[in-house]
């Protein structure tokens, strides 16, 4: 059993189903009230309950919200700024940054309210699907394992797509890098065979605890990066008269793709407040990391489209010159987005290992680095089949973020509160998590529509 010590998220995982029974019983038997009264109102501590040699602190913390938000579409971000028109782009970016901010923050306390009733330290993504359908209504109890099987699918599809785009944009850097400072040109499938071999390297890392100084410096060049964009691109401005404010719903689906891809962690909420130190201050990672995400964003697609307008091509390092500082700014940033693919690659990762993690007790930190550098070649081999990184953004910002971000937390939310007293609250609540999962649906009939349209 010593072999067991050496996973961070094993003491949710192992007991996780145990705790879920005696809750039940705990909640459906009069005797045990009558027997242990007063028993209830202790309050179960989570953050002393976790075990975790390797946790990480609120700056370290920040540093992985950063760059777990800051996904590849930041690259493309101004491209579709010039799909939704730079004013209506400007403020859908604002006004979806908040609503994503709210939902990571009420997936956050959904989480923590299930730790103290549950008595676990952690709960993973599909791990809160499934006990909050599992001590919802009794009706609907039986289909919490079904809960978690979606919820790990859309997690597993959209990180797998996501890892794709930052594979296919460090294999493009890598390209322009190369082939501006020397003759040598070859395919794009080569240059993501020859960026496999370091994404490898570093997805052996087993511990977010120590990816966190890549963290904090990648978000330091990409700060660098979007400075120099700003920079560039100004003295390249026309006047703003010439970038239309608005274009079109089809543009404006493809743009909400993008941003929203751009600005999403969903999927890395839950695994850095399971290995945060003080995972009570989460609020606080979200509230320095998500401006500074916003802003970054905001920056790149605003300024991106106002100097390159009808021109503009994904990754926005296409149109810098072909400097000697920019070219190193470039291997920087390529530098930086294999940090990023690190963080997002342990997300469905770690749903794979949940899995075929069990079936071997032996030699498990061996087997775990055996199955992390087969799935990075698994993406490798996606990524050359699948080149295409406007598409793969729209299509995973359209549908499994609105899932992601909007419908699973929403429900999650009204499963966990279903039984609440105060009813003038539960009115409101419902009313809200309601108006998500209607604008989660739109979101997917917008994602549908524009990729059949095309």
């Amino acid at each position: 059993m010593s072999s067991f010590k050496e996973d961070d998220d094993i003491t949710s995982l192992r007991t996780l189903e145990f705790e879920l029974s005696e809750y039940l019983d705990r909640s459906n038997s009069t005797a045990y009230h009558e027997l242990y009264p007063g028993v209830e109102t202790i309050d179960y501590d989570f953050v002393a309950e976790r075990k975790n040699l390797y946790s990480t602190n609120l700056v370290e913390s920040t540093a992985h919200f950063i760059k777990g938000c800051l996904g590849a579409g930041i690259l493309g971000i101004h491209e579709a700024y010039m799909y939704g028109g730079i004013w209506t782009s400007l403020l859908v970016t604002i006004i979806f940054g908040f609503l994503i901010s709210y939902c990571m923050s009420m997936l956050v306390k959904c989480a923590q309210t299930m730790y103290i009733r549950l008595r676990v330290p952690r709960l993973s993504y599909p791990d809160l699907a499934e006990v909050a359908l599992a001590t919802g209504p009794s009706k609907l109890r039986r289909f919490s394992r079904a809960f978690r099987y979606i919820v790990d699918i859309f997690l597993f599809l959209d990180f797998n797509g996501t890892c794709c785009i930052f594979q296919i944009v460090i294999a493009k850097t890598l390209k322009e890098v190369l082939e501006a400072a020397s003759n040598w040109s070859t395919s794009m499938s080569i240059y993501i065979l020859i960026v496999t071999v370091p994404l490898i390297a570093i997805c052996l890392i087993r511990s977010l605890k120590y990816l966190a100084p890549f963290s904090l410096v990648a978000d330091l060049i990409i700060a660098l990066c979007v400075l120099t964009t700003m920079y560039y691109s100004l003295s390249m401005a026309t006047d703003l008269k010439y970038r239309p404010a608005w274009k079109s719903i089809h543009g404006l689906f493809n743009m909400l793709g993008v941003c929203m891809y751009s600005i999403n962690g969903i999927g890395v909420t839950l695994p850095i407040e399971n290995n945060m130190r003080k995972p009570q201050y989460f609020n606080i990672v979200l509230q320095c990391g998500m401006p500074i995400v916003i802003s970054f964003v905001m920056i790149i697609g605003f300024f991106g489209y106002w100097a390159w307008g009808e021109n503009c091509r994904s990754p926005f390092t296409i149109h810098m010159p072909s400097y000697l500082s920019l070219l190193i700014m470039q291997g920087l940033l390529t530098i930086t987005l294999g940090v990023t693919f690190a963080v997002h690659f342990w997300v469905p990762f770690r749903i794979i290992w949940h899995y075929v993690g069990k079936l071997h007790d032996k030699y498990r930190s061996l087997w775990e680095r055996l199955y992390r550098a087969l799935y990075v070649l698994l993406i490798s081999c996606l990524s050359i089949a699948l080149p295409n990184i406007v598409t793969w953004m729209s299509f995973l910002g359209n549908f499994f973020t609105a899932f992601m971000v909007f419908i699973f937390p929403a429900l999650i939310e009204i499963l966990i509160t279903w039984k609440d007293p105060k009813k003038w609250y539960l009115r409101l609540s419902l009313l809200k998590n309601i108006s998500l999962i209607v604008l989660g649906v739109i979101l997917c009939g917008g994602g549908f529509f524009i990729n059949l349209v095309k």
